[in-house]
């Protein structure tokens, strides 16, 4: 599958550069740099990325310019250009530029949640990247998929109850309801099995975060 690196960009090109190298962007691959005004700093910082990825990789650099004052005008441009990128590993960096355009790029995100996004946040001394996990972004899905029966077993598997046998007495429900539950809340990234036989579970991150 072909790769999407979307960046948003500012006055300095470093990040981008650091971004492409770092992912090994090839041939067929995207490259958006997305910019809330092209004014001469932005402009010349652009032009060098473009030259150097058409260089040393023959990949297009597209600029996007987005109105970050037209706050919902915004979110909504963001959400038709990722959906361009359906059907690509999608890798998008919120290290440069405004503050405003990056939380217009991840309310976009939040908004049209997808199965193949890479968040990442590279910090200003270069000294480390954080990946924003997949899941967050997913958040508002997986709430609409959570059940009032869900959400208890998820309490109870929070305050250590692990097994199958265990969590169906307590709820006074089948062995089977109980196992397809599990399944359900494995799938949405809320619980991760810790054994198999006999199925013992325990909550992850993301659940914890839902529960508060």
């Amino acid at each position: 599958m072909k790769t999407a690196l979307i960046i948003t960009l500012g006055f300095d090109e470093k990040f981008c550069y650091r971004a492409i190298l770092r992912h090994g962007i090839k041939e067929g691959d995207k490259i958006v740099l997305i910019t809330a005004g092209l004014v001469e700093k932005v402009r010349k910082a652009y032009e060098w990325i473009k030259a150097f990825v058409e260089r040393s990789y023959d990949v297009e650099v597209r600029l996007v310019q987005i109105d970050v004052k037209n706050f919902t005008r915004a979110v909504k441009d963001v959400m038709s250009l990722l959906d361009e990128f359906k059907d690509y590993n999608l890798i998008v960096n919120l290290s440069g530029g405004m503050r405003a355009l990056a939380v217009i790029v991840l309310f976009a995100l939040l908004m049209r949640p997808m199965r193949n996004v890479r968040l990442e946040i590279e910090l200003e001394d270069f000294s480390g990247l954080i990946e924003i996990p997949q899941n967050i972004l997913r958040i508002h899905e997986i709430r609409q998929n959570l059940t009032d029966e869900k959400i208890e077993i998820l309490k109870l598997i929070a305050q250590g109850l692990k097994d199958v046998k265990s969590l169906s007495k307590t709820l006074g429900k089948d062995v089977s309801t109980i196992r397809r539950h599990i399944s359900s809340l494995e799938e949405l990234g809320l619980i991760k099995v810790e054994k198999r036989k006999p199925l013992e579970v325990k909550t992850t991150e993301l659940a914890n975060l839902i529960l508060g």
